[in-house]
């Protein structure tokens, strides 16, 4: 069995460990195994992208997305959301700097339409949610984000030669926007979503990473 192989299921096992203890009282072991799955998935991209084609994008997203995930393990305290939806936020933007790089062409009709449906479900997602005043502006500004990385992940995989990169990318995109609206719903609503939350979380994650060990 190689170490590639290894990696993926020790994150698996480690995922599923994780989410079970979410039905449970949270307690210190959950927060460990927590703060585990990104540097695991990290180590699971380094070892199947190879040492030849690493892509510090993806690596500086998921390093951004672990200091994201440690903070917002005190999710009440609003200094540590606010920096830990910065630290997603950053993640994002890598993301997407990672997708632009490889868009072979953009297909320019699709795009102005997938940026208007985005439009149209901010807006919608945004009268939902009813954000605080103190929280208007990032909830705003990683809504954009979030919505501009799946548009980019939609080109990523009409442009794609590979196409299973291009579905696994954009696949992760749609995980994303749903993990971080359920997310939303939960923090400003009251609305119990959390394990769907990090269900769709890792998912994204472990989607739009791994597609990139492809290319």
């Amino acid at each position: 069995m190689s170490l590639n192989l290894i990696l993926i299921i020790i994150f698996s096992i480690v995922s599923i460990v994780y989410l079970i203890t979410l039905v449970f009282k949270p307690g210190v072991f959950q927060f460990i195994l927590k703060g585990c799955l990104m540097p695991l998935l990290l180590a699971v991209y380094i070892f199947n992208a190879g040492p030849q084609n690493i892509f510090p994008p993806i690596v500086l997203a998921l390093i951004f997305a672990w200091i994201g995930d440690v903070l917002l393990i005190k999710i009440s305290n609003t200094t540590c959301f606010k920096l830990g939806l910065t630290g997603f936020l950053i993640g994002h933007i890598c993301y997407i700097v990672g997708m632009f790089k490889e868009i072979q062409h953009f297909n320019i009709v699709v795009m102005i339409i997938s940026f208007a449906a985005a439009a149209g479900f901010a807006v919608a997602a945004y009268k939902v949610v009813k954000p605080s005043k103190q929280m208007q502006i990032p909830v705003i500004a990683y809504e954009t984000i979030i919505l501009t990385m799946a548009v980019f992940a939609l080109q990523v995989f009409l442009s794609a030669d590979n196409r299973l990169f291009g579905m696994l990318v954009f696949a992760g995109s749609l995980c994303f926007v749903i993990s971080d609206t359920l997310l939303a719903l939960q923090t400003f609503r009251g609305v119990k979503f959390y394990l769907v939350v990090m269900i769709t979380y890792i998912a994204a994650q472990f989607l739009i990473s791994y597609g990139f060990t492809l290319i």
